[in-house]
């Protein structure tokens, strides 16, 4: 699927870190820094994925997932937790109303990260 990745994360040095990496691999990226500002990117344009930390200052990121999996849409949209905390998946299915596609926990395994995304997302030359 060609499109932007979002990366959702409160911590600025992680969402930036996550953010550089992936533009330097050819992704487009486009960065909120709580969940507020994730809902207002998702309403200007569909992304390819979205990497959503759980965790927000403002903002759950549970609610932005239930607005995107609520969302006709944007539904079918692959939602990546990234969370510090392992317990963060608990409650969560890889299928059904609050699916998520995938879980990585911090410190992040970017290697694995990259590889998941490449299943998901084109580089657009």
């Amino acid at each position: 699927m060609d499109g932007y990745i979002l990366v959702v994360d409160d911590d600025d040095d992680f969402r930036s870190f996550v953010a550089e990496d992936l533009e330097s691999l050819g992704y487009e990226v486009r960065q909120a820094e709580n969940g507020q500002v994730a809902l207002e990117r998702l309403e200007e344009e569909m992304p390819a994925l979205v990497l959503l930390d759980l965790r927000l200052g403002e903002g759950d990121g549970r609610r932005v997932l239930e607005h995107i999996r609520g969302d006709a849409g944007l539904a079918n949209t692959p939602v990546f937790v990234i969370s510090g905390a392992a317990d963060s998946a608990a409650g969560f299915l890889y299928d059904g109303p609050e699916r998520i596609d995938g879980f990585f926990e911090k410190p992040l395994n970017l290697p694995r990260l990259l590889d998941r995304i490449r299943e998901y997302v084109r580089v657009v030359a």
